[in-house]
């Protein structure tokens, strides 16, 4: 059994089903690749039952399965004339033997002795072929009604009445006894007459109403014609990827945003260094109506593929983009900087995307990745050693160790031997702000209970050094600070 494409750049083109069966989806890994809209990355798959049975099952695709314009709920059976609608991709099943054409619906009727035989096609003609429909529920066979001319039969010439006998004489409206009375034909004359000019005088009189509710009817202004539109409304779908080999070194990253969720993967197998995650937030609509905008902006949706040159088999660098919503879909790769277009959408995924999520160091070397990772340890290190005589600087030392072991973490195991440096620091100077806050807490209940306000804002001063600005503790000691010293303006009055 095969399928043929019926729309898109393979129309007419068909394909022979594997017996192990076939995979449909976006994805370049399917056996049928479909870059369109609507298709999801693995949307469909073609097998064969038990029964040696020819079916289709729907992989929980976005926008689902159809076989003849019905929905695919576990498996549907498929034969022979069948359309499948994937996204905006219709495929017809057809038998391996012979292309499709639409079925006879009777078996062509034999010519009859009245009519002529149709003229033998010319030598080297095409045989005349039957229409092809799109889809079966719309296909339609039919045969011309050929209706024999009636022949009134002629009266054939006599020299003269035959005899009749009285049981011959047939009793109806031609009957000899009835033509023998002229008076029944003038009766049935003047009954038609009077029916006739009742019908005329009824539609005379609904024409005169007609025309009185016309005249009397208040003008209206003629409306324009409404044009009929129909908004197609597919969802944002976005897949960037960056993949380069040189020789075993091997360097993958892909973000893709499908369904309002963001997906992050990052693979280098030689430098130790994987990331995924799967983030459970859906993106805002508003960051995803600017990108949107912005893609529009640059003329992208009507780029076209261009060539991807300086490709080797030792030494490989590409990029892609795919873009898609509404009615738009581009799907572009490319090799170097062979596209002003391209590399103006890839530098608003950055900016727009990366840096909003801190993502930005993912794409980084793997040399700077390790010096930045070094510099933000060095730092913090610094900063907890000076936290007795500089309370602020626990703060930074916390937010450099983090710094650090973000970097760390971007390695596979075993990780380098700094990440555990990082980790055990940050351990401590988190202990460190914890027994900062329970003492600093324990001191401003008691200067509160002695009625010590002066000694309790001063307290709360300190340990608002040793907070980030941005924490709820730092937030809760404020608020606790402006009671105090309301209580304190009080006592002074």
């Amino acid at each position: 059994m095969k399928i043929m494409y019926l729309n898109g750049a393979l129309t007419g083109q068909t394909m022979e089903l594997s017996p192990a069966g076939v995979t449909i989806g976006r994805e370049s890994d399917n056996t049928i690749q479909l870059p369109m809209g609507g298709v999801s990355r693995y949307h469909a798959k073609i097998e064969r039952d038990a029964a040696g049975n020819w079916l289709i099952r729907d992989l929980g695709s976005t926008n689902g399965t159809l076989v003849d314009d019905v929905p695919v709920i576990g498996g549907s059976p498929l034969s022979v004339g069948s359309v499948i609608t994937i996204g905006d991709q219709l495929l017809r099943v057809v038998d391996s033997g012979a292309a499709p054409s639409a079925p006879s619906a009777q078996p062509a009727a034999a010519p009859s002795a009245q009519q002529p035989a149709a003229a033998p096609s010319a030598p080297g003609a095409a045989p005349s072929q039957q229409p092809f429909f799109f889809r079966p529920q719309n296909t339609t066979s039919s045969v011309p009604l050929e209706t024999a001319h009636m022949q009134e039969p002629q009266k054939p010439a006599q020299a003269g009445p035959a005899p009749v006998s009285p049981s011959e004489v047939p009793r109806g409206l031609f009957s000899k006894k009835t033509q023998d009375k002229p008076h029944a034909t003038s009766g049935t004359k003047k009954l038609l007459s009077n029916v006739i000019f009742a019908l005329i005088v009824i539609l005379a009189a609904c024409a005169g109403l007609w025309i009185f509710l016309k005249l009397n009817e208040a003008p209206q202004k003629p409306s324009a014609p409404t044009a009929v539109k129909i908004k197609v409304d597919n969802p944002f779908i976005l897949y960037y990827e960056k993949e380069s080999v040189e020789r075993a070194k091997v360097f993958r990253f892909v973000l893709q945003i499908e369904n309002g969720q963001m997906e992050v993967t990052l693979d280098e197998p030689q430098n130790k260094r994987r990331y995924y995650e799967l983030f459970k937030d859906p993106i805002p609509d508003t960051l995803i109506a600017k990108l949107k905008q912005q893609i529009l902006d640059t003329g992208f949706m009507d780029l076209q593929q261009e060539k991807i040159a300086g490709t080797s088999q030792d030494n490989r660098q590409h990029r892609r983009i795919m873009v898609g919503f509404d009615n738009k879909f581009c799907d572009v790769k490319v090799t170097n900087d062979v596209s002003e277009t391209f590399n103006r959408v890839e530098t608003i995924i950055n900016e727009t995307l990366l840096d909003e999520y801190d993502l930005g160091i993912i794409s980084q070397n793997v040399d700077r990745i390790l010096e930045d990772a070094r510099t933000f340890l060095f730092v913090a290190d610094e900063a907890f050693k000076r936290i007795d005589t500089e309370p602020s600087n626990l703060p930074k030392a916390i937010t450099n160790y983090k710094l650090a072991l973000r970097r760390y973490q971007l390695f596979d195991d075993p990780k380098p031997t700094e990440w555990k440096t990082a980790r055990d620091g940050l351990a401590k100077a988190e202990a460190k702000l914890e027994e900062i806050r329970l003492e600093g807490q324990k001191n401003v209940r008691l200067f509160y209970e002695l009625r010590e306000y002066d000694k309790a804002v001063a307290e709360c001063n300190r340990l608002l050094e040793s907070f980030p600005p941005d924490s709820e503790t730092y937030r809760r000691i404020r608020e606790t600070k402006i009671n105090i010293e309301k209580k304190l303006s009080l006592g002074n009055k």
